[in-house]
């Protein structure tokens, strides 16, 4: 007589065990995903609110007016490449500016935007442009150099620029100069051109002691498009900012 002995093993209490623990983790997850969805949710529309406040509070109240702005600028020069760079990228700055009394606006446009055969029509655009936003034409120098070819690609001669902007400079006795930064707000090569040759400028100390440079921040593309909803960000990163109202807004478009 042989005896076989069995042992007994909880395998399906096992496997039940290991669905009702596979079931509370699926349901814990999808309880913590909403929760988290719920809270972000709240988070986000709280900093819409917060954006849209603090908007209507610095555009229309006119709360603490000069904060965040340049001081003491008298004679502000804008160095573009092409017509409709004033009111693409600078125009709040612009319309802002010429809201003060004692501040006078001037541009310098390097080319006559001449990329499509259009030089023409540009030229009017851009001292129509002008009037509009409240630069003299008396205070608009258009060039047009083969030197300062109209190409996107195109790196321009860093000594040439530097001169035409000392020269204008000095000639007008400018004290402000606001021009683009090192990546040109569209990574266009004409206008990371003027940047290097403001920034020569300042770093050979050739800029007239009285005279200062300041450049325009170029920013990612979430932050471009986001409106008003960069404004805290912009507040915190930025030295200077202006914030134009619903009415200025549509007199840029």
């Amino acid at each position: 007589m042989s005896i076989v002995f069995l042992k007994y093993s909880p395998l399906y209490d096992s496997l039940e065990d290991l669905k009702k623990l596979g079931d509370f983790v699926v349901q814990e997850t999808i309880k913590y995903a909403k929760d988290t969805m719920e809270h972000v949710t709240i988070a986000i529309v709280a900093y819409i609110c917060v954006c849209i406040a603090f908007y209507f509070v610095t555009a229309y109240l006119k709360f603490s007016p000069n904060y965040g702005h340049l001081k003491s600028v008298k004679k502000v020069l804008f160095v573009t490449a092409h017509p409709d760079d004033e009111c693409m990228f600078f125009g709040p700055v612009i319309l802002k500016l010429a809201q003060k009394s004692d501040c006078q606006l001037f541009l310098l446009c390097l080319t006559e935007g001449n990329y499509n055969k259009e030089g023409k029509v540009r030229r009017r655009e851009l001292w129509n442009s002008c009037k509009i936003l409240g630069i003299p034409d008396s205070n608009i120098t258009l060039c047009k150099s083969t030197y300062l070819p109209d190409e996107p690609t195109a790196r321009w001669p860093n000594d040439k620029v530097a001169s035409l902007l000392l020269n204008h400079i000095e000639a007008l006795s400018i004290d402000t100069v606001i021009t683009f930064d090192k990546l040109g707000v569209s990574r266009h090569q004409n206008h990371v051109s003027i940047f290097y040759a403001t920034a020569y400028l300042c770093m050979e100390r050739k800029l007239p002691p009285y005279c200062k440079a300041y450049a325009l921040e170029s920013i990612n593309m979430l932050r471009k498009y986001s409106a008003m909803l960069d404004i805290p960000i912009s507040y915190l990163l930025s030295s200077y900012w202006y914030i134009i109202s619903l009415r200025e807004r549509n007199i840029l478009k």
